[in-house]
Order: structure tokens, then C-alpha cells, then sequence
């Protein structure tokens, strides 16, 4: 493999990694959208039967893409962090 090849490929991922935070964006943004919902409808903002869902789908994602469930499992987590805090942060505007 020559540095050329590498350095492709690195470029290929960092294209990537922008649209997986593009799209991480787009799903925040949806997040407020809910969380403008519930705060208009006097909802609590966290939902654990709802984060349950979103943690199983995670996992079930993973196991059709060849990803350990666990660490599917630990970036579920953290996009449902970020969403509750965009939630949130509605809630208390």
C-alpha cells in the first residue's frame, strides 16, 4: 500500500465522519422539535420506555451492519445524551 492509498482512504472516512455529524445534526434538530412539543404540551423531557426503544433499534442496527450490540449500545447512549440536553435546554428556554 503506498501513502497515497492511505491517504485516500483517510480522506474517504473524514467525508464520513462530516455526513455521520450532519445527520447526528438532523436528528438533534428533530430532538428540539420534540422537546418544543413536549414543552408546549407540559411532557416530561426523558422517556425511558422510548430510550429502551431506541437502545434495542441501535442493536438491532448493529447485529445487520456486523457491530458489537455493546458498543452500539454505548452510542445510543450518547445520541440520546445529546438529545436530551437539546431537549432540555427547550424546556428551560
Amino acid at each position: 500500500m503506498s501513502d497515497d492509498y492511505l491517504t485516500i482512504k483517510r480522506e474517504e472516512i473524514a467525508k464520513i465522519d462530516r455526513e455521520i455529524f450532519d445527520l447526528l445534526q438532523e436528528r438533534t434538530d428533530l430532538a428540539q422539535a420534540i422537546g418544543e412539543y413536549k414543552a408546549e404540551h407540559g411532557m416530561e423531557v426523558h422517556n425511558p420506555a422510548q430510550e429502551a426503544r431506541v437502545i434495542e433499534r441501535y442493536k438491532a442496527l448493529a447485529q445487520e451492519h456486523g457491530i458489537d450490540a455493546d458498543k452500539a449500545e454505548a452510542i445510543a447512549m450518547i445520541v440520546i445524551q445529546i438529545a436530551i440536553g437539546r431537549e432540555n435546554s427547550v424546556q428551560k428556554g
